[in-house]
């Protein structure tokens, strides 16, 4: 089973992806280790900017039992 991918949304005009990351909950047992978890494989969030409007949004976590998954979209707005 893959733990991290970029999985690309628009793959014509390639302009949205969401990085993803799936790390068992024994790893990542409070909201301390999730900050670790994104400041270690995540880019920092952004607003639009630049003539094509790329952006960064901020991370995603759900949990499971056993599993949280890390998600976090970016592209450009064009």
């Amino acid at each position: 089973m893959r733990r991290s991918g970029t999985r690309i949304l628009d793959p014509v005009l390639d302009h949205r992806q969401v990085d993803w990351r799936l790390v068992p909950a024994e790893e990542c047992p409070d909201a301390e280790a999730e900050a670790d978890i994104i400041r270690r494989f995540f880019r920092t969030p952004h607003e639009p900017w630049g003539p094509h409007g790329a952006y960064v949004e901020p991370v995603q976590v759900r949990r499971t039992g056993r599993w949280v998954l890390f998600r976090q979209a970016s592209g450009l707005l064009e």
